[in-house]
């Protein structure tokens, strides 16, 4: 076999290796588009995942601030019976003496 030869082999092995190459390449690219793309649906389904958890947390802390203001109105309502039954109390008391 001739040195021409041998070169032309090598050529044709070089030419072939470049298409396998290129094929794997292609498929990579392919797969990095897929991932990238899955990516890219998961940071935007984690972002309105978020805003709607932020959304929740503004609603149920609203609530919260409500009720606490509802309790501590209750506290008020029940201290101010709780004076009026001393009231009472001592004038019951008052009258038995």
């Amino acid at each position: 076999m001739s040195a021409l030869d041998r070169l032309k082999e090598k050529v044709e092995s070089w030419k072939s290796r470049i298409a396998e190459l290129e094929a794997a390449a292609k498929l990579l690219a392919d797969e990095n588009a897929t991932l990238s793309q899955e990516l890219e649906e998961c940071r935007s389904g984690g972002v309105a995942e978020l805003e709607s958890l932020r959304s929740q947390n503004e609603t149920l802390q609203a609530k919260l601030a409500a009720k606490e203001e509802s309790v501590e109105a209750l506290k008020a309502e029940l201290d101010a019976k709780d004076a009026e039954i001393e009231a009472i109390i001592a004038k019951v008391e008052a009258l038995l003496e």
